[in-house]
């Protein structure tokens, strides 16, 4: 675990110094919001666009990086700049917009003070990845640990519920954590 939290400190260290914006999200976030899992990597969600900037400022402090175009990814970090689902014809967007930069957090993580993406950014993203133990992940039980253990501001997930037209099933699995937002309210 040193290994991870030493390299997420100096990511940041890194990314808060050319003001760059990001967050924390996935297991991690979940981690931190309710599910309280070990944390076997951190995934951080970058600005759209940013991916190429990130590398070049990791090779220039001489660190070896994988970068396949979509994704970054060093010593237990993994960065994004482009979360969007694609699932048959349907497409849902989900990048670090101005609803979700505006609701980011700051909170200590394996020694670093990150950015995180607000609770409910990390529920609707993990319901619309809706993987589960027959995947060898957690996206239900992260969602409905979020659920349990935050007090979720109900007009912010409408508004990102809306923001990444999502499928009618999400409002039904949130209907089943108890919370009643209809698609067309």
């Amino acid at each position: 675990m040193s290994l991870i939290a030493g390299n997420l400190g100096f990511v940041q260290r890194l990314l808060d110094e050319r003001k760059l914006t990001w967050g924390v999200f996935g297991g991690a976030a979940a981690h931190l919001y309710g599910d309280r899992r070990p944390i076997q990597d951190v995934d951080l969600l970058v600005a759209p666009g940013q991916l190429n900037t990130v590398v070049a400022l990791l090779r220039a402090a001489q660190k070896a990086v994988q970068f396949d175009g979509q994704r970054i990814i060093w010593r237990g970090i993994k960065l994004f700049d482009d979360l969007t689902l694609r699932k048959g014809s349907a497409v849902t967007a989900f990048q670090l917009d101005a609803p979700m930069i505006a609701h980011l957090r700051q909170m200590p993580l394996l020694g670093a003070r990150v950015h995180l993406l607000a609770p409910e950014d990390v529920l609707v993203h993990k319901l619309l990845l809706g993987r589960g133990p027959e995947q060898g992940k957690h996206d239900f039980s992260d969602a409905e640990a979020i659920v349990r253990r935050q007090q979720l501001d109900l007009a912010y997930l409408r508004e990102r519920l809306t923001l990444c037209r999502v499928p009618e099933s999400i409002y039904s699995q949130l209907q089943s954590y108890g919370i009643a937002i209809s698609p067309d309210a």
